[in-house]
Parts: C-alpha cells; sequence; structure tokens
C-alpha cells in the first residue's frame, strides 16, 4: 500500500486547531474519547504547531511500542517534568542510560524474590487492617495508597514509614498534581520561580529525596547494603564493570521511581478493584468463596497468588476497565515514520490510551461490561496482542507488573478473609493525574465476615 502524506481523520477548525488545546487540557481523557468515537482509532488532530495522533488499534501499538520503537522516544514535555522528582530512572532514561540502567534494577525482580516480598506485602496489610474501625465510613482510595505506599517502602528500603506515610503521600500526590499541569502547560516555566506551585513542587521532591538519601548513606557509611531492593541495587551498581558503572546518584533516581511509581499505580489499581468487586457481588462471592477454599483461614503466600485464579482474573479485568495508566507516556517521532499507510513527520506526537484501547468493542465484546471470565484459561489466549495494556509493552513494558499483580491479588485476598468492603457513595468521577483514580474520596465501610456472610448482598 503506498504511502499516503495527507493525515488521518480528526476534528478540525480554521485556528490551526487552537481551539481543541482548552478542551484536551482540561480533560484529555474524555476529548480522546470523543475523537475515538467520531473519528476512529486512528486519528489525527493538529493543535497549534503540534501534530497529535490517537493511536488505539493494538497492530499500530504494537508498531509505535515494538517494531517501530526505535523511531520514537517518549515525550520530552512530560520527560521533563518527571525528571524532577526520578531524575534519569528506568521511565524517563533512554538509549545507553536506560541501558546501563536496567540490569541493575532487574535482579529486585527475579522470581527468587518474590516469596519475600509476598510475605511482607501480607504481613503489612494485616497490621494495617487491625487498626480499622468495623461499621465505621473511611476514605478507602487514600486507605489503599498509604498502605501501597508503606508496602513498598518495606520493599525498597526495608523501613518501616507507618508514622510518615501520610506526608509522604501528601507529597507525591502534590508533584503528579503539579506535573499534571505542566505536562499540559503550553509554555515551561523555570523551576526558580517563586510560585507557590513551584515551591510547593521543590518541597516534595525534597521530602522524597531525603528519604532515599538518608538510605542509601546509611548503607554507604555502614558497609551493610541489605537485601532489600535498595541493597541489591547497590550491590549490583558495584559490581559493574567500570564502563557501565551506575553511581550513587543514579541509583537514587532508580529508588525514587520505584518508590513512587510503586505505590502510586498500585493504589490506584486497588481503589479501582475494590469499586468494581462492591458494584458486582456475584464476582464477590465466588472470590469470597474461593479464598477460603485456598487458604482455609492461614495467611497468604506468594505460591498462593497463583492459586487465587478467579481473583487474580477480577484483577485482570478491573485493570482492563480502569487501566491505571489512563494514558501511557506519550511519544515523539524522532525521523519520518510510516504507521498505518500514513506518513507521521518527525517532531509528531503519539497518544495511546489504555483506557479506550481497553474498551473496543472489537476486541471486547461488551465492553462496558465486567465479565472476569475474559481471562479464564482458553479465552484469554484468544486476546488480540496489545489489545490488553494496563503496563504498556515492548520492551519499555513496566519492570515491575509481574509484583504489582501480585500485590493486588495478596493484599485483597488479606483483607477478604476478615472484611466486606460497602461502598457508602455512589459511582465516582475519574481523575487523570498522570495515574487514573477515583476523584476525591472513595467512602466506605468495613463489614466483619463474621456480621456480614458469604450470602450478603
Amino acid at each position: 500500500m503506498p504511502t499516503r502524506t495527507h493525515y488521518p481523520p480528526g476534528p478540525r477548525d480554521r485556528l490551526y486547531g487552537l481551539s481543541f488545546y482548552g478542551p484536551l487540557r482540561a480533560n484529555p481523557l474524555a476529548f480522546a474519547e470523543r475523537v475515538g468515537h467520531n473519528y476512529g482509532d486512528f486519528a489525527f488532530v493538529r493543535v497549534g504547531w503540534v501534530r497529535l495522533y490517537f493511536i488505539n488499534r493494538p497492530d499500530l501499538i504494537r508498531e509505535v511500542l515494538t517494531s517501530k520503537a526505535s523511531s520514537f522516544r517518549k515525550l520530552g514535555r512530560q520527560m521533563r517534568a518527571l525528571r524532577k522528582i526520578e531524575g534519569d530512572g528506568l521511565v524517563v532514561s533512554d538509549g545507553a542510560t536506560w541501558v546501563r540502567h536496567r540490569p541493575v534494577v532487574q535482579g529486585s525482580f527475579h522470581a527468587r524474590h518474590f516469596r519475600h516480598y509476598a510475605s511482607m506485602i501480607v504481613d503489612f496489610t494485616r497490621r494495617r487492617i487491625n487498626g480499622w474501625s468495623p461499621g465505621t465510613p473511611f476514605d478507602l482510595a487514600a486507605e489503599m495508597n498509604e498502605l501501597a505506599l508503606q508496602i513498598i517502602a518495606r520493599l525498597v528500603f526495608d523501613a518501616d514509614v507507618s508514622g510518615d506515610a501520610s506526608r509522604l503521600r501528601a507529597a507525591v500526590h502534590t508533584f503528579r498534581t503539579h506535573m499534571q499541569r505542566e505536562a499540559n502547560f503550553p509554555l515551561a516555566l523555570p523551576d526558580w520561580l517563586p510560585l507557590p506551585g513551584k515551591l510547593r513542587q521543590r518541597q516534595a521532591v525534597r521530602t522524597v529525596d531525603d528519604l532515599i538519601w538518608t538510605h542509601i548513606r546509611q548503607r554507604r557509611r555502614s558497609g551493610v547494603l541489605g537485601s532489600d531492593m535498595l541493597g541489591q541495587m547497590l550491590a549490583a551498581a558495584s559490581s559493574a564493570a567500570s564502563d557501565d558503572r551506575v553511581d550513587d546518584a543514579e541509583v537514587r533516581d532508580e529508588a525514587a521511581t520505584l518508590f513512587v511509581a510503586g505505590h502510586d499505580t498500585t493504589s490506584a489499581a486497588l481503589a479501582w478493584f475494590w469499586y468494581a468487586l462492591a458494584r458486582h457481588p456475584e464476582v464477590e462471592r465466588r472470590v469470597l468463596a474461593e479464598i477460603d477454599g485456598v487458604l482455609g483461614g492461614r495467611p497468604a503466600t506468594g505460591q498462593d497468588a497463583h492459586r487465587l485464579r478467579y481473583l487474580e482474573m477480577v484483577v485482570k479485568e478491573s485493570m482492563r476497565l480502569y487501566p491505571a495508566a489512563g494514558f501511557l507516556f506519550g511519544r515523539e517521532a524522532v525521523e519520518d515514520v510510516e504507521l498505518g499507510g500514513h506518513t507521521l513527520r518527525r517532531g509528531s506526537w503519539v497518544l495511546i490510551s489504555p483506557y479506550i484501547v481497553h474498551r473496543n468493542p472489537q476486541h471486547f465484546p461488551q465492553p462496558h461490561v465486567f465479565d472476569p471470565e475474559r481471562f479464564a484459561p482458553g479465552r484469554v489466549d484468544t486476546m488480540v496482542p496489545y489489545s490488553y495494556i494496563p503496563f504498556g509493552g515492548g520492551p519499555r513494558i513496566c519492570i515491575g507488573n509481574s509484583l504489582a499483580l501480585m500485590q493486588v491479588v495478596l493484599l485483597a485476598a488479606t483483607i477478604l478473609q476478615q472484611f466486606r468492603l460497602v461502598l457508602d457513595q455512589g459511582e465516582p468521577e475519574m481523575q487523570l493525574e498522570i495515574v487514573l483514580r477515583p476523584k476525591g474520596p472513595l467512602r466506605t465501610i468495613a463489614l466483619p465476615r463474621r456480621q456480614a456472610p458469604l450470602t450478603a448482598a
């Protein structure tokens, strides 16, 4: 098929697309949904000087993320904002830096560590829920965020930050909020400006920095690196060949990436899981029966993550309908590249939305129906590649995807051994702050299982 120089379908105006800037900045996901509904899963929008492509076709996503990945880089505007807290961590870095860093981080995600990680996940969850007040409404989204933060702090630093969880959570939330604004703002204002938002952002970064550097310096002074993720990274960095050596500042960047991304996305996935489960009592009954049958009242272990097969299917289906990554990080063409019969000129932006891809009726019949059986053995094997991308895809797929899935399954199983969680509100709005999460509190009541038996709706 000959390459065409004209653009795919998309909305047009007489102002070089400037009328689209406001709606795109105010609610990018809603804007992308409208474009997809009206113009299909490969659409073009000009917004001022930016040539913007919304690509939600699995075959084209595969090209962008895999076969033609070298023709794209992550969107500079987003990476500049994220670099303020994650430095040159794996999410931000590219090229030779990414190649050097990947082996340093990868060892922490080897399957041999997962039994130990599972034990800590279950232990922290049991300790957290022992402090709950049954029957008293609480914000489940905030609770899951603090719990996920405590768990990742234990996994990365072997630290108990229970007393500091609220402050750390607030710091990450502050940074994420300002990052979303900066990524959507047409002009990048200097960080040294004494603006209230800039001051809050700098303080948020300092809060995370203090946590990480305290642990790095303690390890170096003592000479005991430890067996947690930070210790493993420090050991891997020290043992690397001189040409591939990663210094402590670079290890700091990877620790920041694991800490920030490792709890923020997981907590969003947990919030949506509980929302979906509460809305589908027939699914909840089956989950509870499986947990009781597999665990029999004992604490869950790492081996149970795959024994709880239906629960895992429910988690994957909640990630389909409500992926924490409403958008993958945008890509920018570094050269003219052919895609879908069109030439994307150098500098063009590409946006891919798992939220939209996962709701395509061509790949998921009745896409708005919550159906965990989509992920049943045999049926899941027929899924079109790159039609389900909650963790991205290709060589830059999230390195912590297996750990994140295990964490959600074990954490949910541990809570459901003791409680049923009942929503005390209607359907929440969605809010995109880099991560897609419920907007505002998720008011919930925890009911002890002995008072809310399996047959309850």
